[in-house]
């Protein structure tokens, strides 16, 4: 006498697709672990993408939260046919970014690698409710060097041009020639900090939780994110502004040592409140 029961259903661990989802889980976790060492080393060498090694704890952070969808998918989810060839797929794009020691195309083959996985754990369903842990990852990519030097460059002499405009407008004695900002009795350079890109960068994973959570709608939370470049470079025309004001009336000092990376904090902590209160008022 049969009771209609399907023992593969009935207890998950029978599920003939479980040591398949498995295979495909160890094998992401084995060929994540050389990108990851290449992409720390990255971020332990740069100066403005140290906030890569937070992107993994937040994203693990946003993982829990979503916990019980998670749960849910994953008891009723069927295992794709095509997955474990995705999986590979993204492994060997992975494998021939780190073979090419192409930091920005690992750090993408690793975010694919781990998509690849949730579509072969649990299917397009499970990929789904996962799309902001994991695409919440590429912020922790770095961009390719020639990219970086092009910001870099761009945003500085706006960010220089636009100062030195103002102080002069406000009767400074000043002027700018590259990198440098000539004021009477002293010569400034304008460090990479002070491009902005390094506040874009960091304010870019707050900024894209602060829309997520304080905000709804689409529209909204892409004005919150897209204004993140507006108010870091804001905040770092008025970081040189007060330098070459405070430089003008008291001396060197004010441009060096801990006053001036004072400066750096407090332009992140003011593009914050910024991001909050646009999210307050959006909502």
């Amino acid at each position: 006498m049969t009771t209609g029961i399907d023992a593969s259903r009935a207890d998950p661990t029978r599920s003939p697709g479980l040591a398949l989802r498995m295979a495909c889980l160890i094998a992401s976790l084995i060929a994540a672990w050389p990108a990851l060492y290449l992409l720390s080393y990255i971020w332990l060498s740069s100066d403005y993408l140290a906030h890569g090694y937070l992107i993994p704890l937040t994203s693990l952070g946003l993982l829990w939260l979503r916990r019980a969808r998670i749960r849910d998918e994953l008891a009723t989810a069927d295992t794709p046919a095509l997955g474990p060839f995705v999986v590979l797929a993204a492994a060997l794009f992975q494998s021939g970014a780190l073979l090419a020691e192409a930091g920005t195309f690992a750090g993408i083959g690793l975010v694919a690698t781990i998509a690849a996985t949730v579509y072969a754990v649990g299917g397009p369903r499970l990929l789904r409710a996962l799309a902001l842990p994991v695409g919440f990852l590429l912020l922790m990519v770095p961009p390719p060097a020639f990219l970086q030097d092009r910001l870099l460059f761009g945003l500085k002499l706006v960010v220089i041009r636009v100062s030195v405009w103002l102080l002069q407008a406000f009767g400074y004695s000043i002027a700018a020639t590259g990198n440098r900002i000539f004021v009477p009795g002293h010569e400034l350079f304008v460090a990479n900090a002070c491009s902005g890109l390094t506040s874009i960068v960091t304010l870019m994973p707050l900024g894209i939780v602060v829309a997520y959570f304080l905000s709804h709608g689409t529209w909204r939370r892409l004005l919150i994110v897209g204004s993140i470049v507006p108010i870091a470079i804001l905040g770092n025309m008025a970081r040189v502004v007060i330098t070459v004001v405070l430089v003008s009336a008291g001396g060197m000092e004010y441009a060096e040592g801990l006053v001036h990376e004072s400066f750096g904090l407090a332009t992140f902590a003011i593009g914050t409140v910024a991001l909050v209160a646009l999210a307050r008022v959006l909502r």
